[in-house]
């Protein structure tokens, strides 16, 4: 029988491969004259044939980690030839000069004032950008849009490509030679972006060297350490200024979940730990103690933290009252057959996608009311939208919500909820307040389709193909297949001295 090592598989670049060694190649010839030497020969060519194998097998490991640790040193490289394209493009953007050429009234007749926000026919107005805020979302938004970015993404990978060109050079010199990964990098720039310019030369340079032998989180640590040594402000100075950027963030995940990351401080985010650890433990210890639940059923520590942490935020009320009486609001989709519990095609959630079947039963049977779709049986697309109302802006608002799902800029995920209506042709251009010249467009991609060189034509099926300044063209497509809205006849607006503010009204720009 063969040994584990004998049936090793060869690799065929090893040198001096021989397709007759796989088989195990011949036996010596046994000596006729003595008995316990085949035996002892057969033993020892055993034994140099396992140490070859295991020399092949060492050899190839060698190798083959060499090829990943060339193509790992080659993306580090990449990544720096990367920064410094993104470096000189942000420097190119902040002439003076070259602002003002990215601005559309640079070749027109005259200088515009304020602009028409357009958010649901509104004619309020707003401020004009300046040249160079024109130049930084027109720069950040191509690149975005180019590389198949979000937004801030694209922002925060030009701002660092900005300082691994400037006062991270020796950095940025050891990521090209491949010394160092873009993960390291950026471990040293988290560090190096918190400290005054007159210190950050000196860290790096302290730094630098340990960065080449460290893994990411040990550098982390250690450059974390150090910052705080070298930091000439005390830490509360710091940690109020910190304070100032604590939010909420969620991101949808795959299979009907989401993400949900609070940042605050360690104080709060330690000790709403320990609470919600503290309650999965005593309820965990009631539920083994319960004979009526199944053992497969009972949950686990981070499964009742879970829980836990979801009963406190949508139903838990603040010590000022806040939170009292005020639900969270989704908008889901769930088809009718659906419902009443015949096929489990999934329903859909605004702003994320597919939930399951059940989810969206549990969500409809708690609904306070309902908005029916016609639905063609066969194609899928809705052909007429209930309502509760006759005024068509309603109507039509309603139907492009369904129709959009979301912000129709290229990669943008903001819900249509949150969004504003915006006609395609501009209302001052002659473009009619119809289904096919409006689409949902955020607050932010809103100005910027009005205040930059982006520009926009609205094709058939409600789609949108975008022309970046750089003349790059994306198409956006509508989350829903939507047949034309019903037409009826226009409801007389109110004077405007009874006018209130409109709901849609958001505020200003999120941070990019």
């Amino acid at each position: 029988m063969s040994s584990p090592a004998e049936r090793f598989p060869t690799d065929p670049e090893d040198p001096g491969h021989d397709a007759r060694d796989s088989a195990g190649g011949p036996n010596p010839s046994p000596n006729p004259n003595s008995e316990a030497a085949p035996d002892a020969g057969a033993a020892a060519h055993a034994r140099r044939r396992r140490r070859t194998l295991q020399e092949q097998a060492q050899a190839s490991l060698a190798r083959k980690v060499a090829t990943a640790r060339k193509a790992h040193r080659s993306i580090a490289k990449a990544t720096a030839k990367r920064a410094r394209a993104l470096a000189d493009l942000q420097r190119w953007s902040s002439d003076p000069a070259t602002a003002k050429l990215l601005n559309p009234d640079y070749a027109a007749e005259s200088v515009r004032g304020p602009v028409l926000a357009d958010a649901d026919a509104s004619p309020r107005k707003i401020p004009a950008w300046e040249d160079q805020e024109i130049a930084r979302r027109t720069i950040t938004t191509e690149v975005a849009c180019s590389l198949r970015l979000a937004d801030r993404t694209a922002e925060n990978l030009i701002g660092e490509s900005s300082l691994f060109a400037g006062p991270m050079k020796a950095t940025l010199t050891a990521m090209s030679s491949g010394d160092i990964s873009y993960r390291h990098g950026q471990v040293l720039m988290d560090q190096l972006s918190l400290l005054p310019l007159e210190e950050a030369a000196e860290f790096e340079a302290r730094l630098l060297p340990e960065a080449k032998d460290l893994t990411v989180g040990k550098l982390a640590v250690k450059a974390r350490r150090m910052r705080e040594r070298a930091h000439p402000e005390t830490l509360s100075t710091r940690a109020t200024a910190a304070v100032a950027e604590r939010g909420v963030w969620w991101e949808g995940r795959a299979d009907g979940m989401g993400t949900l990351t609070w940042y605050g401080t360690a104080v709060q985010t330690q000790a709403a730990l320990d609470r919600l650890t503290s309650i999965a433990e005593s309820t965990q210890a009631l539920e083994r103690h319960d004979a009526s639940i199944p053992e497969m059923d009972r949950r686990t520590i981070g499964q009742i933290c879970a829980d836990a942490m979801a009963d406190l935020v949508l139903d838990g009320v603040t010590a000022a009252g806040t939170g009292g009486g005020i639900r969270g609001s989704v908008m889901v989709t769930v088809p009718v057959f659906t419902l009443m519990g015949k096929s489990e095609a999934p329903g859909f959630l605004e702003g994320y996608g597919p939930i399951p079947a059940d989810v969206a039963r549990e969500i409809a049977a708690g609904a306070p009311s309902f908005t029916r779709l016609l639905v063609h049986p066969e194609t899928g697309a809705v052909l007429s939208v209930g309502k509760e109302q006759y005024r068509v802006p309603a109507d039509t608002r309603r139907w492009l919500g369904l129709r959009d799902g979301t912000c129709r800029f290229p990669g943008c995920t903001r819900p249509a909820s949150r969004s504003d209506i915006d006609h395609t042709i501009a209302r001052e251009h002659g473009g009619p307040t119809d289904y096919d010249n409006l689409a949902h467009l955020c607050r932010a991609h809103h100005r910027l389709k009005h205040q930059t060189l982006w520009a926009v034509v609205q094709e058939p099926g409600g789609v949108l193909r975008w022309t970046s300044p750089a003349g790059e063209t994306h198409r956006t497509y509508p989350e829903t297949t939507l047949g034309p809205p019903p037409t009826l006849a226009p409801t007389p607006e109110p004077p405007a001295t009874s006018a209130r503010p409109r709901t849609s009204d958001l505020p200003d720009d999120p941070p990019f």
